[in-house]
């Protein structure tokens, strides 16, 4: 062979050496770089992945959240609803006894039991306190009642089947003059003197009565002691025993509270 075909061959020797090496080294080069795609796709797809699941944790816990806020405001809503009712409850009990705390009447078991001048009082009571009085004649500083309404003021506060006797309830501070001629009461249009008033501390129900612990507070203008923000300081309590009658009520019986009075700031009672 001759030495120009020698270095032809040697030539295209070093030709076929350095494509071959580009081409290994292309290879190579696309293989890291297919492996570097590969891995941030899977790296990408991570990213993903854990984005999803801080996403969802996260409402979830959003939820979880405005759950509880709900629970805790109808929890508070409820408890004050409750308080608003007792409150309201109270005031009306406290309205109902009103006109026989005044009276304070004696220990009784039965309203067919009372006593003639406490029923009659009372119903006296009930008509000054929450009767129109203007629908009533009028003498001076007295109103004629009916004795017909006295029977109906008392059957509202003791029910029906009373035994009243009608006559004059005469006391050194306040009276209810009866005249028989004109089967009537002739009782103070705006007494000044009041004797005790309710005071409700605890109502228990049982079955379709209830149970009132009332505190007597004395003296004390109409309606203080229903108004009052701060709890008063009775001077004894009672136990009264209210029944329901549909949308009324009428009083079952009267006695002793074992309740203790409570004492002052400066500890006397």
């Amino acid at each position: 062979m001759s030495d120009k075909n020698k270095q032809n061959g040697g030539k295209n020797e070093d030709i076929i050496g350095v494509l071959g090496s580009a081409f290994s080294e292309d290879v190579a080069e696309l293989s890291e770089m297919s492996s570097i795609e590969e891995s941030t796709e899977q790296s990408s797809e991570g990213e993903k992945s854990t984005s999803a699941f801080h996403f969802v944790l996260g409402l979830v816990m959003i939820i979880m959240s405005v759950v509880g806020l709900i629970s805790t405001i109808n929890f508070v809503s409820q408890k004050i609803e409750s308080i608003v009712d007792n409150t309201q409850q109270k005031n009306e009990f406290a309205r109902f006894i009103y006109p026989i705390v005044i009276c304070d009447p004696p220990p009784f078991e039965q309203p067919l039991k009372l006593r003639n001048e406490t029923i009659i009082s009372a119903a006296a009571w009930d008509i000054i306190l929450y009767e129109d009085k203007s629908r009533y004649a009028a003498e001076f500083d007295y109103i004629i009642v009916p004795e017909v309404d006295i029977e109906q003021h008392a059957a509202k506060l003791f029910g029906s089947g009373l035994a009243i006797k009608h006559t004059t309830i005469a006391s050194i501070d306040l009276s209810f003059y009866y005249d028989e001629e004109i089967s009537s009461y002739r009782i103070p249009e705006n007494p000044k003197f009041f004797t005790y008033s309710p005071y409700i501390e605890d109502i228990e129900k049982v079955g379709e009565s209830y149970r009132l612990t009332v505190g007597y507070v004395s003296p004390a203008p109409a309606w203080l002691t229903l108004t009052s923000e701060e709890s008063p300081l009775p001077e004894k309590y009672m136990e009264y025993v209210v029944q329901k009658r549909g949308s009324s009520y009428s009083l079952v019986s009267v006695r002793a509270s074992e309740k203790e009075l409570p004492t002052d700031s400066s500890g006397g009672l």
